[in-house]
């Protein structure tokens, strides 16, 4: 399914009603914002000159792709955001299900599942929504003013000097560089009654660096020549992404099978030769080290992208030869490319002079709250997280991550990152009296990189077991309410909604020839609870994800129903089941490929429910039909299965209701034909 983006005042009604509501923020409870108060030590990171919070948020991928998602990072705690991947080739045919965390983490999507223009507003939205919620006092009180709320944006792009060069690119970066044109046009579609967001000074400029990814086949000839044309010709900070095959078959191999145990893993074997080869990723450091240095700008690494392994599963198809390993063994193999990388920059500064050590080093790999305060004292700047967000909690497990490190920090009795790094290098052997950061985040990488190697939880034997799964199979309504699939959705798709509980008999018709219509009872309509599952399928891009860890079988994001914003989006996802509410007093829905509306009619209180064959009518609350007429001429009696009705009804009012907020009644609170509670 294609997402669809959302306008930024549809935005704004569920930033301020949704709070008022329901305490909470596309579902993420109010108790797992991160709001430091004045005795969290200082968490506060330097990247390219400029100041974060601290060094936790997102990697690029499914959390920094829209808005909802930028603006739920930061209220999770993330402070430097990485951009969802942007290339030239932006309509991708990615599989559906792409996302596989039922033990360690696989992949198959790869960059941006929106067009360049979109993702750029999704982007611009993001921020503006971050500075709304930062500075209206409403939310945050004085929390995030100052330091302790300043963040990062920060690009990600790919794959090939001609795309990276192409006008579209292009115009994507001047753009991030200096929205103003884009911001004033957002700013017009504000509501008059929304005057903080309106009259906001928000800051031009986005983001003025980027990080490089070196994978999907991007030429490692072409790796230094897209660098220096990002430095000097787009005055941008640059990072380049290191790939694990790095590391070396041998090395890579012994440990992902001698050390950790995945022997069912295989790698795969262009990924040793395809990317950039360790001794050239020195020289290249090197030029671009001096490059950097001559106009001004930063250059550093990052470590790393995820391993390419062969698809050994059922969870994908099989025509996808290759899929993309993240978690808990990445962890281990990208720690140990971090250490080996450094050492030979360090052993490089020694033999030629150069200070390459001194570099910005950044992480993503099988980041969690257990190994977030290691990689910090490692000295990496992000410490950046990805699979870990997509298990249950979502975004909530991000300020555990803060509270994990601020307490390791208490430990050491110091306050700021820097004198953490030396409290933690001298804990592990480091000379008492040297003070240079950088040495001891380097002398630090080599003790995390063993504590990794030789710590089980990263092992196969570990991390076998799957969710557990109950013998039960999602229907359209009632389940056993875990409400797990709602967190571990990275675009907030899923919401709650509510409905009373009920139970009776439907009372199908049967037309006649002769116009005439008689009813007999049906199957059973019952709801038994009074919370139920939706999906808004346009943040839905059927990922997989809830259906890993919901108990029962069959998908939340396939079995419950699916709610478009649009007839356009409706209409669209044909033939699928889906349901669509044009306005407060209509539904329609299609049910088993069928086509059916609702209207309610304001003047008679009568439902009046179509499809392409019948017409009947109903008084509200009750399950018998007052009137029935065909389409069209009827050869024979025909049953109407009145079922389909009942769940439209049940589905409007629900949807409709005010005690839960999302984003298809948000807009809506202030309507006065709005349901209310």
């Amino acid at each position: 399914m294609e997402l669809v983006p959302h306008s930024l005042s549809s935005h704004l009604a569920r930033l301020y009603a949704e709070p008022q509501q329901n305490d909470s923020l596309y579902a993420l409870p109010r108790k797992k914002w991160y709001l430091p108060t004045s005795t969290t030590p200082d968490l506060s990171v330097s990247l390219h000159d400029r100041r974060a919070g601290n060094p936790a948020g997102p990697a690029a991928g499914p959390h920094t792709q829209m808005a909802q998602n930028l603006l739920l990072s930061y209220l999770g705690g993330g402070r430097i955001l990485e951009l969802k991947t942007v290339q030239i080739n932006d309509r991708l045919q990615i599989p559906r299900p792409c996302i596989d965390l039922t033990t360690i983490g696989y992949n198959v999507e790869w960059s941006q599942e929106l067009l360049l223009e979109q993702s750029l507003r999704e982007y611009v939205a993001g921020m503006m929504l971050i500075e709304i919620f930062r500075h209206d006092p409403t939310f945050t009180g004085a929390a995030l003013q100052g330091t302790p709320g300043d963040y990062i944006f920060d690009m990600s792009v790919g794959y090939d000097f001609d795309g990276i060069q192409s006008p579209q690119v292009q115009a994507f970066l001047d753009h991030m560089r200096d929205a103003s044109t884009i911001i004033e046009e957002l700013r017009d579609t504000i509501p008059q009654n929304y005057k903080l967001a309106r009259n906001l000074n928000y800051p031009t400029s986005l983001s003025t660096s980027i990080t490089l990814s070196t994978f999907h086949g991007c030429p490692a000839d072409q790796i230094e020549h897209i660098c220096e044309f990002l430095l000097v010709d787009k005055g941008l900070d640059v990072i380049v992404k290191m790939n694990p095959p790095m590391l070396g078959k041998d090395r890579l191999e012994h440990l992902l099978y001698d050390v950790m145990g995945y022997t069912d893993l295989t790698v795969a074997p262009h990924a040793y030769i395809s990317g950039l080869q360790f001794d050239e990723s020195l020289e290249l450091v090197e030029r671009l080290a001096r490059v950097a240095a001559g106009n001004g700008r930063h250059f550093g690494t990052k470590f790393s992208n995820t391993l390419e392994v062969l698809n050994h599963k059922t969870f994908f198809p099989p025509e996808n030869k290759t899929q993309y390993l993240s978690g808990q063994p990445l962890h281990v193999i990208t720690m140990a490319l971090t250490d080996t990388f450094r050492q030979a920059l360090v052993a490089r500064d020694n033999a030629n002079g150069t200070a390459l050590a001194n570099l910005p080093v950044s992480f993503s790999a099988g980041i969690d709250r257990q190994n977030f305060s290691l990689a910090v004292a490692s000295g990496v700047v992000p410490a950046s997280v990805c699979s870990d967000l997509l298990r249950p909690g979502g975004f909530g497990r991000l300020p555990g991550y803060m509270q994990t490190l601020a307490a390791d920090m208490t430990k050491l009795a110091v306050t700021n990152i820097n004198d953490y790094i030396l409290a933690f290098a001298r804990q592990h052997g480091f000379p008492a009296g040297e003070s240079d950061v950088t040495a001891a985040a380097i002398h630090n990488t080599t003790a995390c990189a063993k504590l990794a190697e030789n710590d089980p939880r990263y092992r196969a034997a570990q991390n076998r077991k799957s969710p557990n799964r109950i013998v039960s199979h999602l229907v359209i309504f009632d389940c056993i309410s875990c409400d797990k699939c709602i967190p571990v959705c990275p675009n907030a798709a899923n919401f709650l909604y509510p409905t009373p509980k009920t139970s009776f008999i439907c009372q199908d018709v049967i037309l006649h020839p002769d116009g005439s219509f008689t009813t007999i009872p049906g199957r059973l309509f019952a709801i038994t609870k009074e919370t139920q599952i939706a999906n808004h399928a346009d943040f839905c891009n059927s990922c997989g994800n809830c259906d890993t860890f919901c108990p029962e079988y069959g998908g939340p994001y396939i079995q419950k129903p699916n709610f478009f914003s649009t007839e356009h989006s409706y209409q669209s996802a044909s033939p699928r089941d889906g349901f669509f509410i044009p306005f407060p007093t209509m539904i329609k829905g299609r049910i088993q490929g069928i086509e059916y509306s609702l209207t309610l009619d304001p003047a008679s209180r009568l439902h009046v429910f179509t499809s392409s064959r019948i017409q009947l009518t109903f008084s509200p609350n009750t399950p018998t039909p007052l009137s029935a007429r065909a389409a069209h001429p009827l050869p024979a009696p025909t049953q109407i299965d009145t079922w389909p009705y009942h769940t439209l009804i049940h589905l409007l009012q629900g949807i409709l209701s005010t005690r839960h907020i999302h984003q298809l009644n948000a807009s809506l609170v202030t309507s006065d034909d709005f349901v209310r509670e």
